[in-house]
């Protein structure tokens, strides 16, 4: 008997292509779910530390019975009256604890940070403490954007930095925080601040003011519009301007980094200069707009919009596309608007 032995049938060319683009396929459609779960997933991360940043503040407010300044600048800060320099000048030491110094330093005991608090040494300023400054904290940085200072966000740092960059700030409320005469694309750009004589409008009634400025401290009861609906801190925009910016709005489309400096570096706004009073030297103002680019302004990496703090503890994540003037109510502290907040 003759046995036949009959090979085994193998796949075509044509069978393998088709099997290959069904992977292909089935792969790009699991991607963007993939993808979109970790977005969740760090989006409820970084909503977290917007959390614990509000709580320490409400922990700090218990303590001292006021929240922490915005930022503290001295008398050798001034270039005119009310107005500062950026925090990125060496000042005298003799101007013993006014050194262009964040509300972030200032809750370190209360984000678990107590021995960074107590190396700060408060008889010179941020530069003089760049050991200290010079420091990743981890619950300050974004999931969504980073976990650490990488290549060209060291350009926003100070001079000789490395790392220390935050993705959190405070609200300075619905107002122009900066004159800004910048053409410089450096990271020591120099927007002045303005103090808090320029916050107040109608004959001494802070109704633009937000949660933090200059050489201030706000209680709890000056939040007449209520702990729910005002803005205490939010996430900001981490911007760098093009190699071969020469305009005044390439310059100023970036923001500086840090979360021991005082000024931009830690504080954003919620509104048009003067509600829309452009001064020749206030160009580019729209902080009444997430994500816009603008270096004043808040932001994330999130899509869609940034996650906010809340007085009251609370957390909100705000779309972009939320109405402009709702928004810049947020901000203020004392305006007497009523709004419905978004959920």
């Amino acid at each position: 008997m003759v046995v036949t032995r009959h090979g085994q049938r193998a796949f075509t060319l044509v069978e393998i292509l088709v099997v290959i683009a069904i992977i292909g396929s089935l792969i790009a459609l699991l991607l963007p779910a993939v993808q979109a779960a970790r977005e969740a997933a760090r989006r409820i991360h970084c909503a977290n530390q917007v959390k614990q940043i509000a709580l320490a503040l409400q922990n700090y407010i218990s303590s001292r019975g006021v929240l922490p300044s915005g930022c503290i600048f001295g008398p050798s800060w001034e270039t005119s009256a009310g107005r500062y320099n950026g925090p990125y000048d060496v000042i005298a030491e003799s101007q013993h604890g006014r050194h262009g110094t964040s509300w972030i330093l200032q809750i370190l005991p209360y984000v678990e940070q107590q021995d960074l608090f107590d190396r700060w040494d408060f008889g010179t300023n941020v530069l003089g403490n760049k050991q200290v400054a010079n420091t990743d904290i981890a619950a300050f940085y974004c999931p969504s954007r980073r976990s650490g200072i990488v290549g060209d966000q060291r350009r926003m740092l100070l001079s000789g930095f490395t790392a220390g960059g935050t993705d959190y700030g405070g609200c300075l409320g619905r107002l122009n925080s900066c004159n800004n005469e910048c053409y410089r694309t450096d990271h020591e750009c120099g927007h002045q601040l303005v103090n808090s004589y320029y916050f107040i409008y109608n004959d001494g009634v802070s109704e633009k003011i937000g949660a933090f400025t200059p050489n201030s401290a706000v209680r709890l009861r000056d939040i007449a519009d209520g702990t729910s609906h005002t803005i205490l801190v939010g996430e900001l925009q981490r911007l760098l301007p093009p190699d071969d910016a020469t305009s005044w709005d390439e310059g100023n489309s970036f923001s500086n980094d840090g979360w021991a400096v005082g000024g931009i570096s830690t504080l954003f706004v919620t509104a048009v200069a003067y509600d829309g009073d452009i001064e020749q030297n206030d160009r580019g103002q729209k902080g009444n707009r997430i994500n816009n680019g603008f270096f004043e302004s808040a932001g994330s990496e999130h899509p869609g919009g940034a996650h906010f703090g809340l007085a009251d503890g609370s957390v909100r994540f705000v779309n972009e596309d939320i109405d402009e003037d709702v928004f810049a109510w947020m901000g203020s502290i004392s305006d007497g608007m009523t709004f419905e907040m978004p959920e």
